[in-house]
């Protein structure tokens, strides 16, 4: 009788999850193209770089999504708990990445800023463009960030969260 409410909220959390990864990464793909694009079209090496590390956000979002499908496959004979733990590894290897560039995404974004502040404007005001991409990135990943988190609370996956 329990077993249909349970496997229904089991679909909505899965679903929820799903679309947090699959929001991510989509923004995160967007992101990675735009900062690259402006990098190279403003001259702004620090974007750029930025953007090229942008790329692991993509990386982390692909592993979590592998992940979040893998954990939904039901118990089996050599599983008979499930494949729920699976959320947990992901987000252990998502943690362990992470740590190992966050150091390098912090400089590089703390170079665009002072380079984009101290830089003569170009001609073109590509100078004043990588500003303002730059900003509005930050703005994004804030708002994706809380987002995400809200969705991993409620749905409470730590590979989401990660």
């Amino acid at each position: 009788m329990n077993e249909p409410s349970a496997t229904s909220a089991a679909s909505k959390r899965r679903r929820q999850s799903m679309l947090a990864v699959q929001v991510g990464l989509a923004a995160n793909i967007l992101l990675a193209v735009l900062k690259c694009t402006v990098g190279i079209l403003g001259a702004s090496p620090a974007l750029l770089a930025d953007g090229i590390n942008s790329t692991s956000d993509v990386a982390y979002g692909v592993v979590v999504s592998i992940f979040v499908r893998l954990s939904a496959k039901p118990a089996d004979h050599e599983h008979p708990y499930g494949h729920d733990q699976l959320e947990s590894v992901a987000a252990v290897v998502v943690g362990a990445f992470v740590i190992t560039t966050a150091i390098a995404i912090f400089w590089h974004t703390v170079a665009t800023v002072h380079e984009l502040l101290t830089a003569p404007a170009e001609e073109g005001g590509t100078g004043s463009l990588a500003l303002w991409v730059a900003l509005s990135v930050v703005l994004v990943k804030f708002g994706l960030t809380v987002w995400t988190y809200g969705i991993s609370r409620r749905v409470k996956n730590s590979a989401v969260l990660a």
